[in-house]
């Protein structure tokens, strides 16, 4: 009688043995996916910063050139105005 009560308790050990197991690797799985998720999310923004920044800097020096395109628009309508009145060429 003593040795199936042995090979139950033996068989009870192993089932939680295993389930100790599969919880441990379940859980670092888990811990792995949440991690790679948290790196990818700080990737992605920080690529997204760099396309801001970049943007910015686009943005920036569209502004520069537009306000010097305009001043030298601006000077020869002045300059072809002044021609065309007959006033001083310089």
């Amino acid at each position: 009688m003593p040795q199936p009560v042995l090979h139950t308790l033996w068989a009870l050990a192993g089932v939680l043995v295993g389930y100790a197991a599969s919880t441990a690797y379940h859980r670092r799985r888990t811990r792995a996916r949440a991690l790679n998720a948290r790196l990818i999310r700080a990737s992605d923004a920080n690529h997204l910063n760099t396309l801001r920044a970049r943007l910015a800097k686009q943005r920036a020096a569209d502004e520069v050139l537009t306000a010097a395109t305009d001043t030298v628009d601006a000077a020869y309508a002045r300059l072809i105005r002044d021609s065309q009145e007959g006033g001083p060429t310089p």
